[in-house]
């Protein structure tokens, strides 16, 4: 635990209701992400703040970033533009690089500060 770590927080992570607060704040997440792909951010750090260790902070980091990714394809198969989009090669890099690195490295930074 670090020295930043607010007792209540610490309280809060020892308890068995991280998982209700997980759910939430990838839900939180997903909706951010879908407004804006700061939402990656948010969410990572949202997970990080509940994540018990900074390996579950990777973890759930790159869960989300793998399920935005999933939600983001099915939305272009939807759209019927997921061959044009998956062709926009140097594009496609850059939406799947930080759909898969901002969330963890986000959740690793804050749970690796508090």
């Amino acid at each position: 635990m670090s020295y930043l770590t607010p007792e209540p927080l610490a309280r809060f992570r020892e308890t068995g209701r991280t998982s209700e607060a997980i759910v939430a704040g990838f839900l939180v997440g997903l909706v951010a992400t879908y407004l804006h792909p700061a939402g990656l951010v948010l969410a990572g750090a949202l997970l990080g703040l509940t994540a018990v260790s900074v390996r579950e902070a990777f973890v759930l980091g790159v869960e989300f970033g793998v399920a935005v990714l999933v939600a983001w394809a099915l939305l272009l198969v939807w759209h019927g533009v997921l061959g044009p989009v998956g062709t926009a090669v140097p594009l496609i890099y850059i939406a799947l690089v930080s759909g898969v690195a901002l969330p963890p490295l986000a959740a690793v930074a804050v749970r690796g500060l508090v």
